[in-house]
């Protein structure tokens, strides 16, 4: 290997990060300005990828050729769908993917037409890029299509798999992900569009050696990127701030579906939100979960002897209580945490990216905090907490609510003013 080479595999290196970083960066702005950054320059590297993996490669090894479309741009839109399906949903990524295909579809078209209008003798064609032969053969923009679909399909079935069994290391089950699928979709492809060519073996090496290098690029900045930037704090798009802040701050259709929604997510009275939001997100946050290898917890928070409170101070008093809480509680966890009205006197609060430690010692600050709100009160108010966390306590949201609502009752029974969470903190002394 001589120094060009060296420097050549220094800028396919440099064009991984620079193509992650953009994709990162417009998805990162995306309550902002939407998605819309993100899918239409998606949509510009399917022409790009096409143009560039059949007129331009790089020899990088003695016999090695790779090509910036092939090795960097197809591998970007593996790389940002399986970003869209892991920090977003299932139904965005099918949109995402939707749009992908859509606009190769669309380029097929257009270059088989524009072949047929060149080939004219009334045309004048000085330079075009339809002396490539994926612009002049449609079956391999259609070839090409095809794997791209079962690409998808096969990057959410093999990193669901592969989360299962490796749930902690979020670098290793992008990587795994990002290789499979693109050595697979090296293989298909040219094998179904280039068997039997004298150029076939070296295209598959090209391809194995350049995808998965890339991969290694994408799988970190991936990995980098949903630890350091992507908490839940941002997680509720469609807040009325965030609005606010939009480039036209104009208040369109979708934004007062989204405001209504998040209106409807409320409880009327504290303003957290309600029990239908709960009981729709709780399970969601164990999937995400799930997918990243965080851990979640759960609080379920009960106000003492409420009864006695209504029946000695009247219902007026009570519902200023639950407000109070209600303000404390917001005030005391973090703002990527969900807390939620459960119902009467009760509250909950889902903390993603939290283990049981970490929701110990903020129910602890509740509890400190909430003594110091009502040390004027006319009678003592105190809480009790069960907590349990995922994935050492349960793998299911119902699992979950059930061993948190166990321990919740356990410190209720043991005298009340309690904390409990691990079992061997289940008689957690009263302060």
């Amino acid at each position: 290997m001589n120094l060009e080479q060296f420097g050549q595999i220094g800028l396919f290196g440099l064009e991984a990060l620079l193509v992650g970083l953009l994709m990162l960066t417009f998805f990162r702005l995306r309550y902002r300005f939407g998605l819309a950054l993100l899918y239409v320059t998606l949509g510009g590297f399917q022409f790009s990828q096409t143009l560039l993996a059949t007129t331009v490669s790089v020899e990088v090894l003695p016999g090695i050729f790779i090509s910036p479309g092939s090795a960097i741009l197809f591998s970007a839109s593996i790389f940002t769908f399986l970003l869209v399906y892991i920090r977003e949903d299932a139904s965005e990524a099918r949109s995402l993917i939707y749009g992908i295909v859509a606009a190769n579809l669309s380029l097929a078209v257009i270059f088989s037409l524009v072949n047929v209008q060149s080939a004219s003798p009334l045309a004048m064609v000085q330079a075009m890029p339809g002396e490539s032969t994926a612009f002049q053969d449609l079956s391999i923009f259609l070839i090409g299509t095809v794997v791209l679909a079962l690409d998808v399909v096969l990057t959410i079935v093999i990193y669901e798999f592969v989360a299962r069994l490796l749930k902690r290391l979020l670098f290793l089950r992008i990587f795994i992900t990002l290789a499979i699928v693109l050595a697979v979709d090296t293989f298909a492809f040219l094998t179904i569009a280039f068997y039997g060519e004298p150029f076939y073996a070296q295209a598959v090496t090209a391809g194995l050696v350049g995808k998965t290098a890339a991969a290694v690029v994408y799988a970190a900045l991936l990995a980098g990127f949903l630890q350091l930037f992507e908490d839940r704090s941002d997680s509720l798009a469609g807040s009325a701030g965030e609005h606010l802040r939009d480039v036209f701050a104009i208040m369109t259709y979708r934004e007062r579906y989204d405001l209504l929604r998040e209106e409807l997510a409320r409880d009327a009275m504290t303003g957290l939100y309600n029990r239908g939001f709960f009981d729709q997100n709780l399970q969601k946050e164990l999937d995400r979960a799930a997918r990243i290898g965080h851990e979640t917890s759960l609080l379920l928070i009960d106000i003492d002897h409420f009864k006695r409170v209504n029946d000695e101070l009247g219902h007026q008093a009570g519902d200023k209580i639950i407000r109070l809480l209600a303000d404390t509680i917001r005030n005391t966890f973090r703002h990527s945490d969900l807390p939620c009205r459960y119902g009467g006197e009760e509250f909950a609060v889902i903390m993603p990216d939290a283990g049981m430690s970490i929701a110990e010692r903020q129910a602890h600050r509740l509890r400190s905090n909430l003594a110091e709100a009502v040390a004027d009160a006319p009678r003592p108010v105190t809480i009790t907490v069960g907590i349990a966390s995922f994935p050492g306590d349960a793998q299911e949201a119902s699992e979950l609510l059930a061993l948190a609502d166990k321990r919740l009752y356990a410190g209720k029974h043991a005298g009340r003013n309690r904390i409990v969470g691990q079992p061997r903190q289940e008689t957690d002394t009263p302060s």
